[in-house]
């Protein structure tokens, strides 16, 4: 079992509700989960929880997840994934992960977490997807985009909010766009949300 599903796991005991609000890395209020794609393509992770210090210790927690950690990495042969803060303030348990690559992201977490360029997603099955301008709302045929743009996309079957390097461009069904640069991926997606993004 992977360390955040031990995490949830771990803090589901104490009916934890995580907070799905404004992602990591965003300008607005700190103590929200979420993840953060960069231009280098590595991928910021961020929980934020309630957390019952009388029944569970940081410590303990921390200690879980550099063990997870260190399992993962020496199953791929390098640093792809580290840990960064893991604090507990006024019942408020953060938790900062950073990895590699999305695929990293992915594969830890065991969740469909796709960061693919415009073309590569082209030559797949993103072309009979059904996405929507954040322009106007409108619908978009992406047979018709400039490709000069340095369009990425981003597929995934996560719920939350993402934040991206650059603008957000086009969206699947159940994707609702928060900011310019900054998404949440709903309940009411159609099994997969696609996400089209400048890479900037």
């Amino acid at each position: 079992m992977n360390v955040m599903k031990k995490m949830i796991s771990m803090m589901a005991v104490c009916a934890m509700t995580i907070c799905l609000l404004t992602a990591c890395g965003s300008k607005g209020d700190e103590n929200v989960s979420g993840r953060e794609i960069h231009k280098d393509g590595s991928v910021t992770g961020k929980i934020v929880r309630e957390f019952d210090e009388t029944l569970y210790s940081v410590d303990g927690l921390r200690t879980m997840m550099d063990e997870e950690i260190r399992s993962y990495n020496f199953d791929h042969a390098g640093d792809k994934i580290t840990a960064g803060e893991v604090s507990c303030t006024e019942g408020i348990l953060t938790c900062i992960m950073e990895y590699a690559t999305a695929d990293d992201y992915a594969e830890f977490n065991t969740r469909r977490f796709v960061v693919e360029s415009f073309d590569e997603a082209m030559a797949s099955d993103l072309v009979k997807v059904s996405v929507k301008s954040v322009k106007d709302m409108s619908q978009a045929d992406l047979s018709t985009l400039d490709k000069t743009e340095n369009l990425y996309v981003l597929i995934t079957d996560e719920t939350g909010q993402v934040i991206f390097p650059g603008k957000v461009k086009y969206v699947s069904d159940g994707v609702e766009v928060v900011s310019g640069k900054q998404i949440s991926v709903t309940d009411n997606m159609d099994g997969l949300a696609y996400i089209v993004y400048e890479n900037k």
